[in-house]
């Protein structure tokens, strides 16, 4: 047996149990995917213990979800290659989570002051370079974000996330003029503040989160952003502990398997 193969066993002999569900874990899961980072170079420290069956239902969503962190980066570092290798993907495997490049300038006109994007006073508001995502994107987004709640949970809190308990997530683009006050609000209330990093290479600032648990009430919750891309908050708790929102669903939900229903294969 190879040192890679080793490494690996020991892992698993190690966190014996899905992180997901709760099954045997058969398979090390990178959270989040590799694909989100640039030239596929993620931080040490996020693989987490999976079943087969929960590790391969993830890949088709965040393929998906890798491309629009990339497509909505504005830090300028967006890899050409790998992102559209990632077009390709999507195209191949879920066409209909494709972006809606054909806005038109009246709609592109209203969105623009909610966002923090300088346009040039000067060039054609028709030019703006605003797409409008699809209905289904919603559904990947949230498998993704409700992944990383249970992974995150897992890192912090020392445990499997209970089935039982009730899950809430929520996402904002970072140029949004929205973003700056929910980090505003959000982030003092979360004491821990992550960078995520790799040893001996520079990743930048591509991942980094705050976060909170109570270990009284098994409460958790997290702000992550991804460069200059989106910014997701993440709650889970029991079900008594629920406050300010009615859209929590339980993470029952999620183990049943409605996260990668109906949608082609893809990696992950």
């Amino acid at each position: 047996m190879g040192a890679s193969k080793k490494r690996k066993q020991r892992f698993l002999d190690s966190h014996p149990q899905c992180f997901f569900c709760g099954e045997a874990s058969e398979t090390v899961d990178h959270i989040p995917s590799r694909e989100c980072f640039r030239n596929r170079i993620w931080p040490e420290g996020y693989e987490f213990p999976a079943c087969r069956a929960c590790n391969n239902a993830a890949g088709p969503l965040e393929q998906v979800v890798a491309l629009y962190l990339m497509m909505g980066n504005h830090d300028g570092e967006r890899p050409t290659t790998q992102f559209q290798k990632l077009i390709a993907g999507v195209r191949n495997n879920n066409p209909q989570f494709l972006p809606n490049i054909n806005v038109s300038a009246n709609a592109k006109k209203r969105a623009l002051p909610l966002y923090n994007f300088p346009h040039p006073a000067d060039e054609p508001v028709a030019n703006a370079p605003v797409a409008e995502l699809p209905d289904e994107n919603r559904r990947a987004f949230e498998a993704f974000e409700r992944r990383l709640t249970c992974a995150l949970y897992y890192k912090h809190m020392g445990e499997i996330l209970p089935p039982t308990h009730m899950i809430r997530t929520f996402r904002v683009q970072a140029i949004q003029k929205s973003a700056d006050d929910l980090i505003r609000t959000a982030a003092p209330m979360l004491p821990n503040g992550i960078l995520t990093r790799r040893q001996n290479t520079d990743i930048g600032s591509q991942f980094f989160y705050n976060w909170y648990g109570d270990e009284t009430t098994r409460t958790f919750v997290f702000l992550a952003q991804f460069s200059l891309s989106f910014v997701f908050i993440g709650v889970a708790c029991r079900l008594e502990n629920m406050e300010g929102g009615e859209d929590y669903r339980p993470h029952s939900d999620d183990i049943g398997g409605s996260a990668g229903e109906d949608v082609g294969a893809g990696r992950g």
